[in-house]
């Protein structure tokens, strides 16, 4: 297991370097170049060789790129146009991201899952019609068209959640990791755990209904797939208890694509927050990128699709580590 693990984050370091390739390429080939985000629309030819010499763009590329992965490899990612640190912001905002990614997650494996498998054992019943119609549905339906929709419904008409921020106004928290959930729990501040949640639900449910779509459908077919595999009917010929038959030979194999699309999902929702954000305003990283793509701040985007990339790379490792425990065979390969 420990040489799979190794042999695992050996082969990420290439694909981190093709990474900083791509985005020291973008920056580069950004229209007037990067020189262009720093200045006004009626900077002078001078003003802009004074921002191309300051920021080494006359020097030879291959020594561009050096100095950007020294900048990298120290986790400096530049200044936003506010002259704040874009490491310091992205500190800042990305534990709000990362649990609201995580809950919309958690709403979607937990519930997608099971459907799924219910839907495939009782293939053409009502439920099988609602799990297939309801997914579809997810699928169609634009997270921000939900997202006002449930704020508009639960919020605002009928006031049962809060319509938006992380935290009841005043309310005193003990910050630890910026994670509030966690942090309340581990100082013991459950009522601020209590709060946080609540404040999780609506923005949760609406980022999670493509992930649970797209779980439900697969369990669904994958479970399909595998009730008429010979193993199946192997072990039902033998006896074996019904229970025994549903989750160690059923589900435990059903779920090998199931969770290769779950660590696919979850790396598209740090990425897809934007919007959800947006509308419960949130304070996250993806209010971040868009306030950053309105004004071109083209190192704080960077600076995000590189954390983003790096999250994305980490969620599929551990994909891959689940590999493992549903399937022996992948260590040997």
């Amino acid at each position: 297991m420990l040489r799979y693990i190794v042999k695992r984050l050996l082969q990420l370091i290439p694909t981190l370097f093709g990474l900083s390739v791509l985005l020291f390429a973008w920056v580069r080939a950004l229209p007037g170049g990067p020189e262009n985000a720093l200045l006004p629309d009626n900077a002078t030819a001078a003003d802009r060789e004074a921002a191309r010499e300051a920021l080494g763009l006359n020097e030879p590329i291959w020594l561009q790129y050096g100095l950007f992965m020294q900048r990298l490899l120290q986790f400096d990612l530049g200044t936003t146009l506010q002259g704040r640190q874009v490491s310091t912001e992205i500190a800042e905002r990305f534990p709000a991201t990362f649990e609201l990614a995580m809950m919309a997650m958690i709403i979607a494996f937990f519930v997608g899952v099971p459907l799924g498998y219910l839907a495939a054992r009782k293939r053409g019943g009502i439920l099988d019609f609602g799990a297939v119609a309801g997914s579809l549905v997810g699928i169609c339906t634009p997270v921000f068209f939900l997202a006002f929709m449930l704020k508009e419904v639960f919020a605002v008409q009928l006031g049962w959640l809060p319509a938006g921020s992380r935290l009841t106004t005043g309310l005193s928290y003990t910050n630890i990791t910026g994670l509030r959930v966690f942090d309340s729990i581990i100082t013991g501040e459950f009522h601020v755990t209590g709060d946080a949640l609540t404040h999780l639900i609506l923005p949760g449910l609406a980022l999670s209904s493509i992930p649970l779509a797209v779980i439900t459908r697969m369990t669904r077919a994958s479970v399909l797939e595998t009730l008429g595999e010979d193993f199946v009917r192997t072990a039902e010929s033998k006896g074996l208890k019904a229970h025994v038959i549903q989750t160690r030979h059923v589900l435990r194999n059903a779920m090998l694509p199931v969770v290769t699309a779950t660590g696919l999902l979850t790396g598209a929702l740090l990425a897809g927050a934007v919007l959800t954000e947006s509308v419960f305003n949130f304070g996250g990283l993806g209010s971040f990128v868009y306030n950053a793509t309105q004004t071109r701040d083209y190192e704080a985007i960077m600076g995000s699709i590189l954390l983003i990339a790096v999250v994305f790379v980490i969620v599929n490792l551990l994909v891959d580590l689940c590999y493992t425990l549903l399937d022996p065979r992948v260590r040997v390969q």
